[in-house]
C-alpha cells in the first residue's frame, strides 16, 4: 500500500481545487492504486499522483489520462482543466504583489522576512559601526548593496536601538541634490540630542550635476565626521562605484573611506541557496531541486546579476501551477538570458522616441564590433562617461543601471551580460544599422587614448582618409554629445595639424 495522500483545502487555490476533484473522480472509481492506473493511462504512477497531489496544475494529457483510467468522460475533464488554468492565471495575477521574489525591484525594510543570504556582510558592517562609528558598503551596482542595507542591515539596527540602554534614533536618507544643506542639521547631534545612526542609501545622486562640488564634499566631511571620538552619529553609506569617480585624488576622507569599507562580495552557493529557496519557503511554497541546481550554477560567480537571480525567480513564480517552482517553468521563460531579453526590451517600450535615441547612443559606448561580424562587451572608464554628464543622457544612463543592463564598478562600467547583446532584437537591430559608425568610434577612442598616453605626439594624429571619415561621421551630424572630451580634443588637433601641415 503507498503512502496517504497528503490532505488538500480546496478552499486554498484553484489548484488545489482541481486536485480535490480529481481524487474524488479515483475515489468514485473505487481507489485504485496509481500504479495499476497508470497500466490503463500510459502514464507513470508518479506522474498521475503529482497531478492529484495540488502542488501545481498537470498537463491536460496527464489530466485526459488521469480521467480515462477512472472512467472519467476526458472532455468533460478537458473543459474542467481549461477552467482551472484561466482560474489558476487570474489567481496568480491578484497575489503577484504577495510573491517573495522582488524582481529589479530592491528589498525594503518591510521584506525583512524574505531577505537571506548576506549575513555575513551585515556582520561585518555591524562590527565597523560598534569599533569605528563608520562603515562605507562598496560594490558594484547590481550586486544588491541598496537591499541588503534596507532589509539586511536596517531592521537589525532599528531592533538594537530598542535595546541599546540609552536614546537612539535611526534614519534613513538620500543625499538628494542639496544633500549638505538639507542633513546637516540632521548629521550634527547636539550634546544632549539621542544618538543618531544613520544609512545613507542611492550616493549615485552625489555623482549628478550640482551646482556646487563644495556642496556634495562638505555633505561626506558630515558624514565621515562620525568616526570622531566625541560624536554622536554612527554612518552607513553606501558607497556606489561612481560615487567616487568625481572627487579630488587628495580630498583628506578618502583614506577614511577606505579603512572602513566592506566590500560586496559575491555569494557562495551555500548563500545563493538560501537566497532561493528560503523566500519560497516563507511563502509557503516549494523550489525543485533541479531548478535550485540550475540556478546556482547560473549564477554563481556572478555578483552583478543578483537582481536578475530576483527577476528570473519572479517569472517562474508567475508561471507557477502549484505551490512547486519548477526548472520547467524557469526554462520556459528562457532562463537568465530570457530575462535579460525581456527586461531590456520593457526598459526600451518605456523610453519616449528622444530617450530611445539617447539609449541607443549610450549603449554604442559599451560594445565592440569584433571580427566575426558580431559584438562583444567592452568595459568603459569613468573619463569615457563624462561625456554623458548632460541633464538628458544621465537619466537614461541611470534608467539603463537602474534595470541592471549596465552594470557600475570602480574603475569601468559595462554592459551586465553578454545576453544583453546576443538576446536584444532591439539593440541587436540597432547594432547593425550602426555598424559602421561604431567600427570607426572605436577605432577613434583608441587612438585618441594612445595619443594622450603618448604625450600627444604629432605622429599618432589622424590624417588623410581616416581624418575625413571621423569628421564625416562625428563632426557633421547630429549627435555633437556622442564625443568624449579627449575624443573631440584629438580630432581638432588633427584638423589643425593637418591644415599647418607642409605639402609633400
Amino acid at each position: 500500500m503507498g503512502r496517504p495522500e497528503k490532505p488538500l483545502d480546496p478552499g486554498e487555490g484553484p489548484v488545489q481545487r482541481f486536485a480535490s476533484k480529481l481524487r474524488a473522480l479515483r475515489a468514485d472509481a473505487g481507489s485504485p492504486t496509481y500504479r495499476s492506473m497508470a497500466c490503463r493511462a500510459h502514464y507513470s504512477p508518479t506522474a498521475l499522483a503529482h497531478a492529484a497531489a495540488g502542488d501545481r496544475l498537470p498537463s491536460l494529457a496527464v489530466v485526459v489520462a488521469f480521467a480515462r483510467a477512472c472512467g472519467g468522460n476526458p472532455d468533460e475533464w478537458q473543459q474542467r482543466w481549461s477552467r482551472a488554468a484561466e482560474e489558476s492565471a487570474a489567481f496568480r495575477d491578484d497575489d503577484v504583489a504577495l510573491s517573495p521574489y522582488r524582481g529589479l525591484e530592491r528589498f525594503e525594510s518591510e521584506q525583512r522576512h524574505l531577505f537571506f543570504g548576506r549575513d555575513r556582510v551585515v556582520d561585518s558592517l555591524l562590527d565597523l559601526i560598534r569599533t569605528k562609528r563608520f562603515a562605507a558598503l562598496s560594490g558594484p551596482s547590481g550586486s544588491g548593496k541598496s537591499s541588503l542595507l534596507r532589509a539586511g542591515l536596517l531592521p537589525v539596527l532599528r531592533d538594537a536601538a530598542r535595546c541599546a540602554g540609552h536614546p537612539v534614533t535611526v534614519h534613513l536618507i538620500t543625499p538628494g541634490p542639496r544633500p549638505a544643506t538639507t542633513h546637516e542639521r540632521l548629521l550634527s547631534p547636539g550634546a544632549d540630542d539621542p544618538e543618531r545612526w544613520i544609512v545613507v542609501d542611492e550616493s549615485h545622486e552625489l555623482g549628478t550635476p550640482v551646482p556646487d562640488l563644495a556642496e556634495r564634499l562638505r555633505f561626506v566631511e558630515l558624514l565621515v565626521a562620525a568616526r570622531r571620538p566625541e560624536s554622536r552619529l554612527r554612518v552607513v553609506l553606501n558607497l556606489r562605484p561612481d560615487f567616487l569617480w568625481w572627487c579630488p585624488r587628495r580630498t583628506p576622507w578618502l583614506d577614511a573611506l577606505t579603512d572602513c569599507t566592506v566590500r560586496m562580495p559575491g555569494m557562495t552557493s551555500a548563500e545563493l541557496r538560501e537566497a532561493i529557496v528560503r523566500p519560497a519557503a516563507a511563502a509557503g511554497l516549494a523550489v525543485e531541486r533541479d531548478l535550485t541546481a540550475r540556478l546556482v550554477d547560473d549564477f554563481l560567480g556572478q555578483p552583478t546579476m543578483l537582481p536578475m537571480l530576483s527577476n528570473a525567480l519572479l517569472r517562474v513564480w508567475c508561471r507557477r501551477r502549484g505551490r512547486v517552482l519548477t526548472l520547467t517553468d524557469y526554462e520556459e521563460t528562457g532562463g537568465v538570458q530570457g530575462s535579460l531579453a525581456t527586461t531590456a526590451e520593457e526598459v526600451f517600450d518605456r523610453l519616449c522616441a528622444r530617450q530611445r535615441l539617447t539609449a541607443r547612443r549610450v549603449l554604442r559606448r559599451f560594445v565592440a564590433p569584433d571580427e566575426n561580424r558580431s559584438y562583444v562587451r567592452r568595459p568603459v572608464r569613468p573619463s569615457e562617461l563624462r561625456a554623458f554628464e548632460d541633464r538628458e543622457t544621465r537619466p537614461v544612463l541611470n534608467t539603463l543601471v537602474g534595470a541592471r543592463l549596465v552594470t557600475l564598478g570602480e574603475d569601468s562600467a559595462e554592459l551586465t551580460h553578454d545576453a544583453v547583446i546576443s538576446e536584444s532584437p532591439r539593440l541587436r537591430r540597432w547594432l547593425e544599422e550602426d555598424r559602421e559608425r561604431l567600427l570607426h568610434h572605436r577605432y577613434l577612442t583608441e587612438a585618441a587614448g594612445a595619443w594622450q598616453e603618448l604625450g600627444h605626439d604629432e605622429c599618432d594624429l589622424y590624417r588623410g582618409k581616416r581624418l575625413a571619415i571621423a569628421e564625416s561621421l562625428f563632426l557633421r551630424d547630429q549627435e555633437p554629445d556622442e564625443l568624449t572630451g579627449l575624443e573631440r580634443e584629438f580630432l581638432t588637433a588633427s584638423r589643425h595639424a593637418q591644415g599647418h601641415r607642409p605639402a609633400a
